[in-house]
C-alpha cells in the first residue's frame, strides 16, 4: 500500500461505504420479519459469476458443495441424462458433435466436460478479505465484534438507555458514551472522545492510518460491513435519524485503529499460487477419467482450452442445474390433450379462494376430492393494499406486500358501541399488564424484587403453562372477555371507482369471471404459535408477515357491495344475486378453516355454509394427517389434529410447522393443469386464465408481484439451508432475543439474518432441498415476452438465471424454456396426468449437508 495523495472527501468514503453495503440485503425486525433474499444486490450478476463473487466476498456457496452433488448423483438423486442435459444448456460448445483427439483418444467436448464434472477439484470458498484487526489479532477482531454490536443494540433495541431517548444520532451517542466506558484503557476513551464529529471523517482518519484509498478502499470497508452482515443489514434497512452504515463503519474503524498498537503494519499478501496448483490437478484428474497419460504435454495442451469452457462457479451452475431438473419433472405441470367438454359444468357448491403459500396446495386437494368445491389461488392480500387498525387499539400493520404502498386505511368497528368499549378496557388493560410485567424483567434491578413478590404465582403458571399447553390456552381464553361482533368499514373509504377496480383486477387475475358458485370463499392464512420470535415468518408474506384476516373481509365487502357488482356487469363480469363472498381464516399450524363474520350470513345462505364447513373440516383431518406425519415427533394420524392444537399451544415447540420448507416451484395457469397432483406442497400456484386477460395486465402483475415474493420467498429458505451460520438464525433454543429487531445466538455477535435451522431441518439434516424457483406459466408466449421486456425486476431474475422460467401456450402445448440465448423447448414434459391421484410430487427428504 501507498500513502495517500490526498485524503479523500467525506462524500467520496460515504460513496464508498453506500457501494461496499451493497453486499448485504436490507434485514427486517421481527415483527415484520419477511422473507428475502439475503444476496439480492447480486442479482445484476449471472448466477455462475454471482456465485463466485458471493464465495470471495462472503466466504460461503451459495449452492450444496460440489461433492455434495456428486453423492446426490451416485445415488441416482441425479441422473446422467439430467447432468449432461444440464451440461448442453449451460455451455454451448457442448452440443457440438465434434470429436477430439486426445492422447489418442476420441472423446468430444460433452464427454470431455463430464469427466470433469465428475473429478476436477471440488470448488470451495476461500475467506473473504479481512478487516486490518482480523489480520492482525483475530483476538481483537472478536472484541471490536463485541462492542460494536452492543452500541447498535442500544441504539435500536429497546434498553432504556437507547440513544433515541435523546435524539442523538448513533455516532453521536458512541462518542459521548463509549468514551466513559471503564471496560476501555484511557488512551482509547481519549481516543473516542477526540474522533471527528462527521463520521465519514473518522473513517477517513482510518483509511489515512492504514494508508489505503481507491479500489482497496471499497474492500477495506466491505470487509468492515460484511465482518457484523446481521447488524450492517439491519442498519440498512432502519429509517431511524442518524443511523446508517457510516455510523456503523466508522465505529468499527475507530475502534479498530485505537485498540491495534499504534505501530501495527499490514503484512503483504502474497499472490496466491493454489490456483494454478489446481488447474494442474484438474487437467491431470481429468487425464486419467480418459485413460490418456495426464502427464503428457500434447495431452495437456489438447485439455486446457476445452476445460476453459467450465471454470469452477460454471461446474457448479451445471451440478445446479442437473440438480433442478429432477425437481423440476416432479413438479411440471402434465401437457394434456384438449377435450372438449360434452355436457356443461355442474354448478359447485361454493369456490374456495386461497392464498398461493405452498402450504395450501395439499389442503386445496383435500377439499376437492368430493368434487363439489372447486379451489383457486391468489395473493392472499387479495388484491386490497390496505393498512389495518384493529379495534382493540393496537398498533395499525401495513396489510399488502411490501412491494406496495397501502392505499388506504381499514378500521376495524362494531355497532355494539357498549360491548366494544368494554372489551377494548380489557385488552388494553391485558396489554398494559403484559408490558409492565416484561418491563419488570428487563429492568437491571426490578427483577430481584419482581421475583420475590409475583414468582410464586408466575411460577404455578408457567409449570402449567408447559406441562399443559393446551389447558393453558382453554384456560385463558374463558378467563378473557369474548370479542364483540365487528366489521371493517372497505366500501366507506374505498371510492366506488377503486373498488371496482380492485374487484375486477382481483377476478380476471384469478380466471373468476363467470360460472360463480353461490358461495365465493376468500380465505386468508395465519399462524398461531407461542414464543416464537419468527412468528411473521409463518404469516402471510403477501400481508408483509401479517395475518391475511383484514384483507379477506375487506375483498368480501367490496365484492357483496351491489353497486360494485353493478358496476362489473358493465365491464363483463356478471356476479349472479345469489353468490355471497364469505372471508375466512385458515390456522396454517392446525388447519383450522374458521369463518370471520359468520353473524353477517343470509338465512338463504345458511345450509349451503353448513355443507361447506362440514366439508372444510373434513380436508382439515384428511390434511393434518398427511402433513403432520412428517414433523419431528409426531405421532399416528388418529392423534393429527389434537398433536397439532398442542404444538400450537406450546411455548416449548420449536416444530410448530414446516412453513414453506420444500418451496421449489411457482406455478401460474388454471386449476386443471394441476387438479388432482399431489405436488408435495411444493408449489406457489395462482390461479390465471388468459382468456380472461385479454390485455395481460393481469399477467404482468402475477409476474412482477407474486412471483416475484416467491422468488425472495425461496432465495431465503435456501440461503439459511446452505449457509445456516451467515445467512440463517441457528436453533432456536440458543436464541436471545434483542428488542423487536432480531435475535442472537447466545449473548454476543452478530444479529442472525435469516431463517432458523427448524425452519429447513432436523438436527444436521436439511429438510429444504436449496433449489432456485422453478416458474411454470401457461400463457401466450408473446405477452409473457412484452413483461420481460418492460420490467427491469422481472428481466434481470430470467436473464442472470436467478429462476427458471417455462412457458406454455395451452394445456396441449409443450414447454418452452428461457436460456442463454432465448427460448428453447424444454424435455420436461410427462404424460397426461388428468385424475392422477397417487404422489406426484418428490417431497423433500433430510439430507446430510454439513
Amino acid at each position: 500500500m501507498t500513502a495517500l495523495a490526498s485524503s479523500p472527501s467525506p462524500a467520496v468514503i460515504r460513496g464508498w461505504v453506500a457501494a461496499a453495503g451493497r453486499s448485504i440485503s436490507p434485514h427486517f425486525p421481527l415483527e415484520t420479519f419477511i422473507a428475502r433474499n439475503p444476496v439480492a444486490a447480486y442479482e445484476s450478476l449471472d448466477w455462475d459469476e454471482a456465485i463466485q463473487r458471493i464465495a470471495r466476498e462472503h466466504g460461503i456457496l451459495l449452492s450444496l458443495p460440489e461433492q455434495r452433488f456428486r453423492d446426490l448423483y451416485g445415488r441416482g438423486r441425479i441422473t446422467p441424462s439430467d447432468l449432461h442435459a444440464a451440461l448442453r444448456f449451460t455451455v454451448p460448445e457442448a452440443r457440438s458433435s465434434r470429436t477430439l483427439r486426445i492422447g489418442g483418444t476420441a472423446a468430444t467436448v460433452e464427454e470431455v466436460l463430464g469427466h470433469d464434472l465428475l473429478v476436477a477439484p471440488p470448488m470451495t470458498a476461500a475467506a473473504p478479505e479481512p478487516t486490518p484487526a482480523a489480520r492482525l489479532s483475530p483476538r481483537l477482531h472478536a472484541r471490536i465484534d463485541d462492542l460494536t454490536g452492543r452500541w447498535i443494540a442500544s441504539a435500536l433495541g429497546t434498553a432504556p438507555w437507547s440513544r433515541t431517548a435523546t435524539g442523538e444520532s448513533m455516532w453521536s451517542a458512541w462518542r459521548r458514551l463509549a468514551g466513559l466506558d471503564p471496560t476501555l484503557s484511557r488512551r482509547v476513551r481519549h481516543g473516542i472522545r477526540t474522533s471527528p464529529v462527521d463520521p465519514a471523517e473518522a473513517i477517513g482518519a482510518a483509511l489515512r492510518r492504514w494508508e489505503i484509498d481507491g479500489p482497496v478502499a471499497e474492500s477495506f470497508l466491505r470487509a468492515h460491513v460484511l465482518a457484523q452482515p446481521g447488524w450492517a443489514g439491519l442498519v440498512r434497512h432502519t429509517t431511524a435519524p442518524g443511523v446508517d452504515l457510516v455510523a456503523l463503519v466508522a465505529i468499527r474503524t475507530t475502534l479498530e485503529c485505537l485498540l491495534l498498537p499504534s505501530d501495527a503494519v499490514l503484512p503483504k499478501i502474497a499472490p496466491s499460487e493454489k490456483a494454478a496448483a489446481g488447474d494442474t490437478t484438474r487437467v491431470q484428474a481429468v487425464a486419467r477419467a480418459l485413460g490418456v497419460d495426464p502427464i503428457d504435454t500434447g495431452v495437456r495442451r489438447a485439455l486446457a482450452p476445452v476445460l476453459a469452457l467450465l471454470d469452477p462457479a460454471a461446474r457448479l451452475g451445471v451440478w445446479q442445474e442437473a440438480f433442478e431438473r429432477g425437481v423440476a419433472r416432479d413438479l411440471v405441470p402434465a401437457t394434456v390433450p384438449a377435450v372438449r367438454p360434452s355436457e356443461p359444468p355442474r354448478r359447485p357448491l361454493a369456490q374456495a379462494v386461497f392464498c398461493i403459500d405452498t402450504r395450501s396446495e395439499s389442503f386445496r386437494r383435500r377439499l376437492e376430492e368430493r368434487g363439489d368445491i372447486e379451489t383457486l389461488g391468489f395473493a392472499g392480500f387479495f388484491a386490497a393494499p390496505i393498512s389495518f387498525r384493529p379495534a382493540d387499539g393496537s398498533a395499525e400493520v401495513a396489510s399488502c406486500p411490501v412491494l406496495l404502498t397501502p392505499r388506504v386505511a381499514i378500521t376495524e368497528s362494531s355497532v355494539e358501541r357498549d360491548a366494544i368499549a368494554r372489551w377494548k378496557r380489557r385488552r388494553t388493560a391485558s396489554v398494559e399488564r403484559d408490558a409492565t410485567v416484561d418491563a419488570l424483567k428487563e429492568s437491571a434491578v426490578a427483577p430481584y424484587a419482581f421475583a420475590e413478590t409475583a414468582g410464586w404465582l408466575l411460577g404455578a403458571a408457567s409449570a402449567v403453562r408447559t406441562l399443559a399447553p393446551e389447558g393453558w390456552r382453554a384456560l385463558v381464553s374463558r378467563v378473557r372477555l369474548p370479542k364483540p361482533h365487528t366489521h371493517v368499514d372497505a366500501n366507506v373509504v374505498f371510492t366506488l371507482e377503486e373498488r371496482v377496480l380492485y374487484a375486477e383486477t382481483a377476478l380476471r387475475m384469478m380466471g373468476l369471471t363467470g360460472g360463480f358458485a353461490p358461495i365465493v370463499l376468500l380465505c386468508g392464512h395465519g399462524a398461531t404459535v407461542s414464543n416464537n420470535p419468527f412468528a411473521s415468518a409463518l404469516q402471510c408474506g403477501a400481508c408483509g408477515g401479517h395475518e391475511g384476516e383484514p384483507n379477506a373481509r375487506a375483498a368480501a365487502m367490496i365484492f357483496n357491495d351491489p353497486e360494485t357488482r353493478a358496476a362489473l356487469a358493465g365491464r363483463g363480469i356478471r356476479i349472479p344475486a345469489d353468490t355471497l363472498f364469505v372471508a375466512a381464516q385458515m390456522d396454517t399450524v392446525t388447519d383450522e378453516v374458521a369463518l370471520l363474520e359468520p353473524w353477517a350470513i343470509p338465512a338463504t345462505h345458511e345450509t349451503a355454509v353448513l355443507e361447506l364447513t362440514r366439508q372444510l373440516e373434513h380436508a382439515r383431518i384428511q390434511n393434518t394427517a398427511e402433513r403432520s406425519a412428517g414433523l419431528p415427533g409426531a405421532g399416528g394420524p388418529d392423534d393429527a389434529l389434537r398433536d397439532t392444537e398442542r404444538r400450537s399451544a406450546d411455548w416449548a415447540e420449536a416444530y410448530a410447522e414446516w412453513g414453506l420448507a420444500g418451496n421449489a416451484a411457482f406455478i401460474v395457469g388454471p386449476r386443471s393443469i394441476t387438479a388432482g397432483v399431489d405436488l408435495g406442497r411444493r408449489a406457489f400456484l395462482h390461479s390465471y386464465d388468459a382468456a380472461a386477460d385479454p390485455d395481460g395486465s393481469g399477467l404482468e402483475t402475477i409476474l412482477t408481484a407474486p412471483m416475484i415474493v416467491a422468488q425472495w420467498i425461496n432465495a431465503q429458505y435456501t440461503a439459511s439451508t446452505v449457509a445456516p451460520d451467515r445467512f440463517g438464525a441457528g436453533p432456536k433454543p440458543l436464541h436471545n432475543v434483542v428488542g423487536t429487531v432480531g435475535v442472537l445466538s447466545g449473548y454476543g455477535g452478530d444479529l442472525r439474518l435469516g431463517l432458523p435451522w427448524q425452519s429447513v431441518g432436523v438436527g444436521r439434516a436439511a429438510r429444504h432441498e436449496p433449489i432456485r424457483l422453478q416458474v411454470f406459466v401457461q400463457a401466450p408466449l408473446a405477452r409473457v415476452n412484452d413483461i420481460i421486456d418492460a420490467s427491469e425486476s422481472v428481466r434481470t431474475l430470467v436473464t442472470n438465471r436467478w429462476i427458471a422460467l417455462r412457458v406454455r401456450e395451452h394445456a396441449s402445448a409443450g414447454w418452452m424454456r428461457w436460456g442463454r440465448y432465448g427460448w428453447q423447448a424444454d424435455d420436461l414434459d410427462t404424460t397426461d396426468r388428468s385424475g392422477v391421484t397417487a404422489t406426484h410430487g418428490h417431497r423433500p427428504t433430510t439430507e446430510e449437508i454439513h
